[in-house]
């Protein structure tokens, strides 16, 4: 439904405790719900931004503004959480239409295909576990979901029928697979084949379709949440794990080897992470309440947001319209750097 109307309801909610923007990046928005917020995702125009609350509903907002403009009911009786969301472009998609699809999971195990302006569910399907992400190919024409039960489900993206299911082998001497729960989830950059995916278990495993086990794996990571990335031009992976040593690490995609550990200046446990150009990433932490954007090559911190009540659950950022968004507790915050070209420039880069 149209929320238009309802915006000084929002606004009103959303006054409190004031979140300080400091370095590279100037606040656009606050947004606010009834009910916490878990997730957060822009569309491809960036003209869009969901929040996902604990209650199974979606808030749709203009992140210029904050205006909140759609939302969409929990398909679950049980009204419990959204884990993800995200907007899938398939390629005979017009541009018109592509901020009116969006795929969505959720704790009681659906996957739904919403269009957004309408509030029409499209599709669903409700996997038998509890579903913790949901990630679109980029060629928009698979989507994939993982959860509790460490499968990673890929469907085709407009029938919805299930095409794969990715798993450990039944070997007691190969890791091919996770072991435990899963929380992120990822595809390559172009390659709809490929994807990774890390939880639990500390290690992020690397998967291709045309496999049924993991092709190799990296060891380490623990990671909670939407806090694992690739950058589409280095292909370098990065992970932020809920711990305070080793936390935020950069590896190499083709290789799998460790090619950094940022040591930022702010210490916490980060909860979500997402590159934002070359060496540049914005990372959540769910102790401590931070909020940072951070050169990998030095941990220089180049901004953040501080005054935050409550952790940070889940990041984002749109590359071409320089803005980012994150929430922490009932609030959705969007921010914008303005300057990025020359703020993320760096000595290394020169």
């Amino acid at each position: 439904c149209n929320l238009a109307p309802r915006y000084e309801a929002f606004r009103i909610l959303a006054m409190g405790k004031d979140v300080v923007f400091s370095g590279c990046i100037q606040p656009l928005a606050t947004c606010c719900g009834k009910k916490e917020f878990m997730c957060c995702k822009f569309n491809a125009s960036g003209d869009l931004i969901t929040a996902g609350g604990t209650d199974g509903s979606i808030t749709v907002f203009k992140p210029q503004t904050g205006v909140p403009v759609y939302q969409l009911p929990s398909p679950d009786p049980r009204h419990l959480p959204v884990t993800a969301t995200c907007f899938p472009t398939p390629p005979s998609c017009p541009a018109s239409t592509e901020k009116n699809m969006l795929l969505a999971s959720y704790s009681a195990g659906y996957v739904c295909h919403w269009h957004v302006s309408t509030g029409q569910q499209l599709n669903t399907i409700v996997e038998k576990r509890q579903t913790m992400a949901v990630a679109s190919g980029p060629d928009g024409l698979t989507f994939a979901s993982t959860g509790s039960d460490a499968k990673v489900l890929v469907y085709d993206g407009t029938t919805m029928d299930l095409l794969h299911t990715l798993e450990p082998s039944m070997s007691q001497s190969v890791m091919d697979g996770h072991m435990s729960r899963v929380f992120a989830l990822c595809f390559h950059p172009s390659d709809p084949r490929i994807l990774l995916s890390a939880g639990w278990d500390d290690t992020v495993q690397f998967w291709d379709t045309r496999e049924e086990h993991s092709v190799r794996k990296i060891s380490g990571p623990h990671v909670c949440a939407d806090a694992l990335d690739i950058d589409p031009t280095t292909l370098h992976i990065v992970t932020a794990s809920w711990r305070y040593n080793d936390s935020i690490q950069v590896w190499d995609f083709d290789s799998g080897k460790l090619v950094s550990t940022v040591k930022p200046d702010h210490k916490t446990k980060w909860y979500g992470a997402k590159w934002m150009e070359k060496g540049v990433l914005l990372a959540g932490g769910i102790l401590d309440s931070k909020v940072a954007v951070i050169n990998t090559n030095n941990g220089l911190v180049l901004g953040g947001a501080t005054g935050l009540e409550r952790g940070v659950y889940c990041v984002d950022y749109h590359r071409a319209c320089g803005t980012l968004g994150f929430v922490e507790g009932t609030k959705l915050h969007v921010g914008s750097v303005p300057n990025k070209a020359s703020t993320f420039i760096t000595k290394e880069e020169f």
